[in-house]
């Protein structure tokens, strides 16, 4: 699996997130890796109704339907017809006892979770909450130009997957490589997540075919 997270760059808000998620589209047709599109939520409902590839929120709240004014609740994810959501990013951490809420609710509607771990001990924390996938991103590599997790410290991947048998794993920070991919299945997980290599690359496109060509 790889998720690509838009997060909020000028260079996919508007009519240019809706043209990568097209684009994207056309380079995934080619692969039997499924591809995951997470854009801004201002772009998210159309950037769905636009292209063929699942499409999940960047984060939903605690809060429930309602009197929930300026919050994203879960229900109304799943009633708008989103895939599922991302929650715990390392540029929006949550609390113990919010992300706890939040993932009971997001479950009470049928809502998938990927929860965000900085570290193995995380990891290992939130995997108590039963998500369907943990992202294993140290911060100190997330968007990093000269290296990745998987360069530089592959060990720890693995050791993230081994604490947490049940959950599949997805890796990012850094990735940005057909061998980045390959080195961190080879270390058991199980997809990427990543974001500037594809929205920030020069042709997305080309990156999109040499990050997908690391599945096969």
């Amino acid at each position: 699996m790889l998720i690509i997270n838009f997060k909020t760059y000028k260079e996919d808000i508007g009519d240019k997130g809706v043209s990568l998620a097209r684009e994207i589209e056309e380079v995934a047709k080619r692969y039997k890796t499924p591809v995951v599109l997470s854009p801004s939520t201002v772009d998210a409902k159309e950037i769905m109704h636009s292209v063929n590839l699942p499409v999940w929120v960047q984060h939903v709240d605690v809060y429930s339907e309602g009197q929930s004014t300026g919050w994203l609740p879960p229900e109304n994810a799943k009633t708008e017809g989103f895939a599922g959501t991302l929650l715990n990013h390392s540029e929006h951490k949550l609390e113990k006892h919010v992300l706890e809420e939040t993932v009971r609710k997001c479950k009470s509607v049928k809502l998938p979770v990927l929860i965000f771990a900085a570290s193995q001990e995380e990891a290992t924390e939130v995997a108590k909450l039963s998500p369907e996938f943990v992202s294993y991103e140290p911060p100190e590599l997330i968007a990093s130009k000269e290296s990745s997790v998987a360069q530089s410290r592959p060990e720890t991947i693995r050791k993230v997957v081994e604490a947490i048998p049940n959950i599949p794993v997805l890796v990012g920070a850094g990735i940005k490589s057909t061998e980045d991919v390959k080195v961190s299945l080879q270390m058991g997980a199980k997809g990427i997540v990543l974001s500037s290599a594809i929205v920030l690359a020069e042709d997305p496109k080309a990156k999109v075919d040499e990050l997908l060509k690391g599945f096969e």
